[in-house]
């Protein structure tokens, strides 16, 4: 018992780790162009739900791909909205799997991991490494799933499992809830529904039983999700429950059918299964397509209302909100000067996000996620204005150079910002003349953004002159503060004057920055003016 319990929490740490591995890759591999290659096609439902029933053929586990689609959610390939129908048609996939071949996924993990081990360690050009890692962190994620299998296999062999089982055939309800209980301790659909189907062949259980086994597996599975997805956060968990509440939605309908027809002897899902004359096994592979259907049907008809109610219970956390653009889309291509307006917005958030830091250094703490989030909305900036330049080469050239350079100072600005907290954060505290330095740094920093802000709200010539005079008198201040607390500071104390020195060149870099984009600003303002007179 003690190498099943190990095995099982082995393929649980794999499970982690493969999604972590996965989606991490993926932010760093995912361009722009695969990017809206991705969106595109997980855009329409329909055909997300068709890759969803491909890649739960592949993988003969719906867990696995929505644990996978929660990787790439994660790492902004795609959105909730066009994670629920992938998840959803993994269920599918898996029974149509049971009609053609039984395929050992624990074979292709192991390739996986061998080549893609290979890909990490032995190439270094592009993205190979990082394709190499998404390829790894996949095959961990299915071996970690195998391994689960693998080692609860045991269990099944025991006899209190197959006694258990076949005290199931005198009431559906027992296998209902043997089905689940058997499933989550092994972690896999098939083996328990075969088991069962081994059981009705040899006219040890009625198709009914078998019916019971499979809603009860996919309950158990759910619960498994469930479990899984609490150790999430955001739209991540969001899509987990989402796969989760879904099967229970299904096995409620269903079982509710199933009882109404073997007690009111109304030919109902039963009738529906056994009509064609196919075998029992491929009966049973069609029970198991069957089995989503009443989710499918809600989902696929109104995803827009299904995602409205679980964003409600399980809403976006702010760090996604804020790490997403608002703003840009790829849709935005298609019109290059509604793209730019779009971009300028989005680059106006980033410059707001800048408080962040300068709050964080009032409160002596580090950047923290403030900084990933600015940083990634850059990243989303700069591949959304060089796919423009690809698409719509020749057109608002003028215009895009100038987005274009505006996205770099704001880049070289965010990184001087993050600098300030982690500079005044080494400051001691019990010393009165450092704390009025770190008071009179972080607040004339931030009197001179909101100044910027407030120019950027009004965006007229006149607010933007008085930015401009701002700025320089700004850094002439900002010398004279540097001056006057280096020469506090004992000279044997380098740490204490270094960061003195570090601190207020990046305040004066940050007044650089405001005043090169202030200029900027100026001039654009200034050409919409001309071409509105």
């Amino acid at each position: 018992m003690i190498e099943v319990l190990g095995g099982i929490l082995g393929g649980v740490g794999l499970l982690f780790f493969g999604m972590w591995l996965l989606s991490e890759n993926l932010k760093t591999v995912v361009g722009p162009r695969l990017r809206i290659l991705a969106s595109r096609l997980a855009d329409n439902r329909f055909a997300a739900f068709g890759w969803g029933t491909l890649a739960g053929a592949i993988t003969q586990s719906s867990p696995a791909v929505t644990f996978i689609t929660i990787s790439m959610l994660r790492s902004g390939l795609i959105s909730a909205k066009q994670g629920y129908p992938i998840a959803l048609g993994a269920q599918m996939g898996v029974g149509l799997i049971l009609f053609i071949v039984t395929v050992d996924i624990r074979i292709a993990a192991l390739y996986g991991i061998g080549v893609g081990g290979l890909v990490i360690t032995r190439l270094n050009r592009g993205n190979y490494r990082e394709a190499g890692a998404m390829l790894f962190g996949v095959a961990v994620l299915l071996f970690g799933l195998v391994l689960i299998k693998e080692s609860a296999q045991p269990l099944s062999e025991q006899n209190w499992f197959r006694a258990g089982l076949e005290l199931s055939a005198g009431s559906i309800l027992l296998s209902f809830i043997l089905g689940a209980l058997l499933t989550f301790i092994v972690q896999a659909l098939v083996p328990v529904v075969a088991f069962g189907i081994g059981l009705a062949a040899a006219e040890l259980v009625g198709v009914e039983q078998v019916l019971m086994y499979i809603y009860g597996s996919y309950v158990g599975l759910a619960i498994s999700v469930t479990v899984v997805s609490y150790g999430l956060t955001g739209t991540a968990r969001q899509l987990g429950m989402f796969w989760a509440v879904q099967v229970f939605f299904s096995a409620a309908i269903l079982v509710i059918l199933l009882y109404i027809e073997v007690y009111g002897q109304v030919p109902l899902v039963k009738a529906l299964v056994t009509w064609p004359e196919i075998g029992l096994g491929p009966q049973m592979a069609l029970a198991v397509i069957v089995f989503g259907m009443p989710s499918r049907v809600v989902v696929l008809s109104a995803p827009d209302w299904t995602m409205r109610m679980f964003a409600r219970f399980w809403p976006a956390s702010v760090g996604e909100r804020l790490s997403q653009p608002w703003y840009i889309h790829d849709q935005a291509m298609d019109d290059v000067e509604t793209a730019l307006d779009l971009t300028h917005l989005e680059q106006r958030r980033v410059l707001e996000m800048f408080s962040g830091y300068l709050e964080q250094a009032r409160m002596g703490e580090p950047p923290g996620a403030i900084r990933d989030w600015a940083r990634e909305v850059n990243s989303r900036i700069d591949e959304f204005l060089n796919e423009l330049g690809r698409q719509r080469p020749g057109q608002s050239n003028e215009r895009r150079n100038a987005v274009l350079s505006r996205q770099k100072l704001i880049t070289w600005l965010e990184e001087q910002f993050s600098v300030l907290p982690e500079l005044l954060r080494q400051l001691p505290e019990d010393d009165p003349a450092l704390e009025a330095f770190r008071i009179s740094v972080v607040e004339g920093t931030d009197a001179a953004l909101l100044i910027f802000l407030d120019a950027l709200e009004e965006n007229d010539a006149d607010s933007w002159d008085f930015v401009g005079q701002v700025m320089g008198d700004r850094r002439s201040l900002m010398q004279d503060v540097r001056a006057r607390y280096l020469a506090m500071a004992p000279e044997e104390d380098d740490g204490r004057q270094r960061i003195i020195v570090d601190a207020t060149n990046a305040v004066e870099n940050i007044f650089f920055l405001l005043a090169q984009l202030t200029r900027d600003f100026q001039a654009e303002t200034g050409r919409t003016a001309v071409v509105a007179a």
